[in-house]
């Protein structure tokens, strides 16, 4: 068994518009062990109102990679990793930000962002968030949503990582490896979810998932270009002005 996986980030147009970088970050991998194959993931969105979003968004799944990895290299397996040890992958991604804040001379709060995560083997996963966004799997014909997007006292408001509650909003759970994980930011959340009914569309994403499951290993680079366009098509900007984000996974057999 091994995963096969693309990720992308594109900058929404409310950035463009006015010559701005995105601030969205994500960061996806494999790594083997013995007969075992595991994928990481991670989607983070800087809060567009900061200075430094994107800068702790990058930190922040950059820190979280790596941790992931030291983690299961010293467990080799996922059935002994804790809800505490992802409290500590999420301690130490905040302050490898708080120390670049530090370094630079700038307020913690200037680097918020959101933080979306997953890490999946041969038979167990462990999805992880602080915010909005959305992590989506599908295991045959079945598609879940993890976590709901968690929003703010206000409208259009979510939690951050640099919030002084951090951990009181971070959600974790453990499940059985699904056939396909996708983690996606806010910017897709409202065209890929349906609110009404918290459920996720079906449509949008089996066929994604069909297609990186058929498409041939060594042309992963060209599919997560078609991704990017994708991302990026007139209608999908029409609904929404956001940066956005996706990773994408699915399992192999055979």
């Amino acid at each position: 068994m091994r995963w096969k996986f693309t990720c992308t980030s594109v900058t929404g147009k409310a950035h463009t518009d006015r010559n701005e970088s995105g601030q969205d970050f994500c960061r996806a991998g494999t790594i083997r062990l013995s007969d075992s194959d595991f994928f990481i993931g991670i989607a983070s969105d800087g809060a567009g109102s900061t200075t430094d979003g994107g800068k702790g968004a990058e930190i922040a799944s950059g820190t979280l990679y790596s941790q992931i990895i030291d983690s299961v290299r010293n467990s080799g397996d996922l059935s002994s990793i804790t809800d505490e040890d992802v409290r500590n992958w999420i301690i130490a991604s905040r302050e490898a930000i708080i120390a670049n804040a530090k370094e630079n001379g700038k307020r913690l709060r200037e680097y918020a962002c959101t933080i979306i995560g997953s890490v999946a083997g041969n038979d167990r996963a462990i999805f992880f968030q602080i915010g909005d966004g959305a992590i989506v799997t599908g295991s045959g014909p079945e598609y879940q949503t993890i976590f709901w997007p968690e929003q703010g006292e206000y409208a259009n408001t979510t939690y951050f990582i640099t919030d002084e509650q951090y951990l009181d909003h971070l959600h974790v759970q453990h499940a059985e490896s699904p056939d396909g994980i996708a983690l996606f930011t806010d910017g897709l959340q409202n065209l890929v979810l349906s609110f009404a009914q918290k459920k996720a569309h079906p449509g949008f994403f089996k066929p994604l998932f069909d297609a990186l499951k058929n498409n041939p290993e060594d042309d992963l680079l060209n599919f997560s270009a078609q991704l990017n366009s994708f991302l990026c098509r007139d209608d999908i900007t029409a609904r929404s002005d956001d940066d956005k984000t996706l990773v994408l996974a699915v399992r192999m057999t055979g």
